[in-house]
Parts: C-alpha cells; structure tokens; sequence
C-alpha cells in the first residue's frame, strides 16, 4: 500500500512540473555573435559614426512566429560608450512583422541605460528561411548614444537555408575520381571566421534605428552670413530720402507716355505664338528620361552595377545569405550567355552538372575574363568550373558556392592541351613552366580593377611569383598598400590547395540586398 502511495505521489508531482513548465514555443531560440573584433573599432559609414567591437549581448533569444510573421527579440546588450569608462546595460524587448523583401524591422517604444540616460535601440533581421518565413536570419543591433551608433550582429539558424541540401549533382556520377576532386575540391573556401559578415548600415540607421546624419553645423553657419545681408537696407533708407524730393518733378513726365503707348499694346498679341514654340521644345527635354528607362534590363546580361532607380528586389538576382549558408535567386545562366554569345573567351567545361548560375555582378566578370583571354590569347578559352546552382544551396563537398558569389576559373598555360579541365599550375612547390605568368597577373589586376572582388584563393607559390613580378617591374614598392598592383595581391589569399585553379569571389553589391558580405582582408599585400 505505501509503495503504490509512494508511486502516485510520484506521478502527481511529475504532472505538475509538467504542467508547470514553460512552452519552448515562447522561449525562441539562442542567437550567437558573428562578429566580434578584438578591439573597438569606430569607422564612418556614410556620415555616421559606427563603433563594433564595444558590444556584448548577453541571455538574448529571438522568437519567429510562422503564423503571425511576427520576430521578437529579447535580452540584454552591453556596450562601452566612446566617452565613459563603464559599461553600459540596455534590456532588449523588441518587435517587429516580416515584411514583403524578407526582412523584419525590430523597434521598441523606449529604452534607458543605467545612467538614466535616453537613448534609442532598434534592430534589422535579415531573413534567410527557404519557405519565407524568418526562423532562420541575420540580426543587425543598432544602439544610439550620445551622437554615436554601436553596432552589433547575431545569426539565429533554425532552418536549413540552403534549397537543395540533400540532392546530388547531375553529372555527378560521371566524372572519375581525380577530375571530381580538381572540381570540387575539399578545402576551406571561406576564408576567416564563420560567419564574419559585415553589410552597409547606413540606410538600416537612418529609417530603423531613425537617426538622421549630424548636419546641425552646417546650418548654423548660413544664417551667421545672411544677418550683416539684413541690416545694410537699414543705412541706406536715410539715402532714399533725398532722391523722393527730386523723383516728384520727374514722374509728371514719366505718368504721361502710358497713356500714348496703350495702343502699343496690341504687338504683344502677335508675339503669343513666340511664346508657344518653347512649349513644344518641352516635351523633347522629358524623352531623355523616358528613353532611360530599358536601362533597368541589362543588369539581366552581366552589368554589375544596378542603378538606384532599380527595379524590386524580386527582379534582380539576389544572393541571400552567406557564401556557406546561403541561396540564389532570379541566377543569370552562363551557359546559355557563352552559347548566345560566342566565342566568349570562357567555356563552361561541366554543363551537364548544372551548377553554371551566378549574381549578376559574377556574371559581369566571367565575360570581362573572357573578353581578356580573347584580347590577350587569341583561340584560347577560359576554363569555367563551378559557379552555383541556380538556386543557389549546397554544393558537393565545397564550403561556400551557395549564392551565386563564387566561382572557380582554371589557370592560363602556354600550351592548349591543358583547356577543358584543371591542370596544376605548381610542380613541386615551384609555378609549373607552362603556367602563363603575364597574362594570368593582367588578368587578376583586370577584374580587381572593377572593385567588385572580394577575394581570389591561390596556391600561396603563385601568389609569391606574381609578388616578385610586380615587384620587378616597379608595380609593388615596400609600404605601398594604394596602388592597383598592391590591392590585387591583397585579395589575392594563398590557399595550398588552389593549385589547379583559382577561386574567385565577388563582393555583395548594394542591389543584393539580403547578401552577407564577409570582413574584407587586411589591407597588406603579404609580398614583404
């Protein structure tokens, strides 16, 4: 009897604990820091002073709700503000809907420090999930005060963003086994810390965070100018007093005319239609901006830069997320360019894996380096690996190629049999002879020239030949960081494994608007 009262008691107190606990659906998920320097760092970001690096959250949890489209965010961030020396605590309870782009404005009413002192507090989600919902997402913290906004960015993964995860790649099967390693490759392709992403914040602190750029100097100045304008009338009213009893005498003279010259009224009824003519010149001067408009569609071909007047966001190719997390949308096919458009300088070497779709600033630089291999090797043809999916999402065993960003390119070599498949360029740990030195270095400074690239990996023998190269031909001088010569050895990352091809990444452009841009690298050439 007592063992069976025992074993109730026990199973009484096991429902209510059970009753008694929280819904998990109301805790949300933990988020974590994508990006944490060492040290703070203040930068300008279009006219806002930006500190990262001063931030730490702390028991922080966001919430998305399928149903509702609504994101809650909650926890503590601590910063330490520019001008003080303790930190500072702010309890986060913000909220916000998902809108039609796929992100999630996250605001609250008001928000204190422990000082007391008032400051404002908002937050970005950038939505990642496949099925447009927000369980999985980017989170930008803005905190304003005293004048300067810090920033801080966590990443709250639920969801698998990436479309075609499970699915293998067609052609897959048929490559040998050498030919699918020179292709895919196993190796870090990322480069950095994951998830060390950093976008343009500007426009997020203006209608967000709605803090307006400190203009309040310039302002002040014009009306210090304009008050001496005011008061010169003043001392010249004493002067008008004078000439009003001479004016007396002259205006009988000068009242009578009128009254003869009213018939001469009637020519200006024969000039009306002078008037008329501007009129139709006006119409002519509003065509320009018509005619500009079709404009809009060549970013579809491989321009890489869309202008502001762009059309929406779901009109142009969209890479979403990160390079080793993300997808691709609205992906321009350069398979059917190199077939519309040949010779194009570049072969897409592995069709049948379909794996040949970029951003359209991607797209822009594969026919730039096709252009430049027709130019610079007549009869030669770019060999083009992997690019993305057109869907964007896992690739076979690469880290990154998820969101259209990246591609892996071969090599130029002085003899065409090594075309349509990558072929080493380094014979042990030295450039291998017949790896085209010149053309190759042309090619590097052509595409960075653009300011569109981000990184490009290279076996680390290469990189140091084409440091020795620029450095030969007076192109690279010690403590030059400036020059064409000197930023293209900066994004030119040595990596032991792209020896039988280069891997190329282009930056996120302001018309990607959901894309993740990685922390740009040092700005040392590494040559010295």
């Amino acid at each position: 009897m007592k063992t069976l009262l025992r074993a109730l008691i026990i199973l009484s107190s096991l429902s209510m604990l059970a009753a008694c606990a929280p819904d998990t659906r109301d805790q949300g998920s933990e988020v974590v820091t994508t990006y944490e320097p060492a040290q703070p760092n203040v930068m300008d970001e279009d006219g806002y002073k930006v500190v990262r690096g001063s931030t730490r959250v702390q028991d922080m949890s966001v919430n998305f709700d399928q149903a509702t489209k609504g994101m809650t965010l909650k926890g503590r961030i601590e910063f330490l503000p520019v001008r003080a020396k303790s930190v500072q605590t702010v309890e986060l309870d913000l909220a916000g809907i998902l809108d039609p782009y796929g992100f999630i404005a996250l605001k609250a009413y008001k928000a204190k420090t422990q000082d007391n002192r008032d400051l404002k507090v908002a937050a970005k989600a950038t939505c990642l999930s496949v099925d447009g919902g927000c369980r999985s997402s980017f989170i930008d913290i803005y905190v304003y005060y005293q004048g300067i906004v810090y920033h801080h960015q966590v990443e709250s993964l639920q969801d698998d963003v990436s479309p075609a995860a499970e699915e293998s790649i067609p052609g897959e099967e048929e490559l040998p086994a050498d030919e699918e390693s020179e292709i895919e490759g196993g190796h870090d392709e990322v480069e950095g810390e994951p998830g060390r992403y950093v976008g343009d914040i500007a426009d997020d602190i203006e209608k967000i965070l709605e803090v307006k750029k400190p203009e309040a100097p310039k302002s002040e100045e014009t009306p210090k100018t304009e008050e001496p304008k005011k008061e010169e009338p003043k001392k010249e009213e004493p002067k008008q007093d004078t000439p009003k009893k001479d004016e007396p005498k002259k205006d009988p003279p000068k009242a009578d005319p009128p009254k003869k010259e009213d018939p001469k009224k009637d020519p200006p009824k024969k000039d009306e239609p002078k008037k008329e003519e501007p009129k139709k010149e006006e119409p002519k001067k509003e065509e320009p901006p018509k005619r500009e408009e079709p404009k809009k569609d060549p970013p579809k071909t491989g321009q890489p830069r869309v202008p502001e007047t762009a059309p929406a966001v779901n009109k142009v190719s969209q890479a979403i997320g990160p390079v080793n997390a993300g997808r691709l949308q609205n992906a321009a096919n350069m398979l059917t360019y190199e077939q519309a458009h040949a010779p194009t300088g570049y072969e897409i070497i592995r069709p049948k894996r379909k794996t040949h779709f970029a951003t359209n600033e991607l797209a822009y630089i594969i026919v730039k380096m096709g252009l430049l291999t027709k130019k610079e090797i007549p009869g030669y043809e770019l060999s083009v690996g992997d690019l993305s999916r057109e869907a964007g999402g896992k690739l076979g065993s690469h880290k990154s190629h998820q969101n259209g960003l990246d591609a892996d390119v071969a090599f130029f070599f002085n003899n065409k049999s090594f075309q349509g498949y990558f072929a080493s360029a380094v014979a042990v740990n030295k450039p291998h002879a017949n790896w085209m030195l010149e053309p190759q270095w042309k090619l590097f400074k052509e595409v960075v020239g653009t300011q569109l690239i981000d990184r490009i990996f290279i076996h680390g023998a290469l990189k140091q030949a084409l440091c020795s190269h620029a450095i030969a031909n007076g192109e690279l001088t010690k403590g030059d960081n400036s020059s064409l010569a000197a930023q293209t050895l900066r994004r030119l990352i040595p990596e032991k494994d792209h020896h039988n091809h280069f891997h190329l990444r282009v930056k996120c452009s302001k018309a990607q608007v959901r894309c993740r841009q990685m922390a740009e690298p040092v700005n040392t050439t590494g040559c010295f």
